[in-house]
């Protein structure tokens, strides 16, 4: 997977290039300090820009967005010192695939970038209750829980129940009857009638 990395912070940045420079299947590809030149330079050839939360990243994203396909690389995950939830809200509902705290441990942040790039979505289980699902920001049908919706977005973006069940702090179980729920309060018969009704919905990008 090629990365580019966007960071105000040199020493951050050369930090990352050597835990990256571990990973046999991650490659970093460019690197720029601000979000201009990245716009310029990274193009799409790149399967995930690493963007710092701390520079012009809400514009940034809002300029990506415009330029490419929902659903399709580059892929993009925010890394920040921020720790409002507001700001999260803002970089998730501006585009951002992933969205992680600078503080977390590199396996956490590899993780994350492994995750993203391969066009999947990462926040913290922190953020997840609180951020991520925030109803008002996500145009949840009125019909189905925040739970139920919780289970519904991640579902349609790929994870696997136990994945889900990990990101929720849920037993696989649990996640399986809220799958089930799902398909009886739609009044759907199968899993992919589900993936169809997210994507028709706008619960997640085609």
């Amino acid at each position: 997977m090629r990365v580019y990395l966007v960071d105000g912070q040199p020493v951050f940045r050369e930090g990352l290039k050597s835990i990256i420079a571990t990973m046999r299947d991650l490659t970093v590809i460019g690197e720029a300090d601000n979000c201009k030149e990245a716009l310029q330079k990274a193009g799409k050839d790149c399967d995930l820009l690493v963007l710092d939360g701390e520079l012009d990243s809400l514009a940034f994203l809002q300029s990506l967005e415009k330029t490419r396909i929902r659903g399709r690389p580059p892929f993009t995950l925010v890394l920040t010192r921020h720790t409002e939830d507001q700001h999260a809200i803002q970089m998730l509902a501006a585009g951002a695939d992933g969205y992680l705290n600078k503080s977390k441990p590199p396996d956490t942040i590899l993780d994350a970038i492994r995750k993203v790039s391969r066009g999947g979505k990462f926040v913290s289980r922190e953020l997840a209750e609180t951020v991520l699902f925030n109803m008002d920001r996500m145009n949840r049908p009125a019909r189905l829980s925040n739970r139920e919706y919780q289970v519904l977005y991640l579902y349609a973006s790929g994870m696997a129940m136990k994945e889900i069940a990990g990101q929720l702090a849920l037993s696989v179980k649990t996640v399986s009857t809220y799958r089930c729920r799902l398909l009886e309060k739609l009044n759907l018969r199968s899993n992919a009638q589900l993936m169809q009704y997210a994507y028709k919905e706008g619960v997640i990008g085609e």
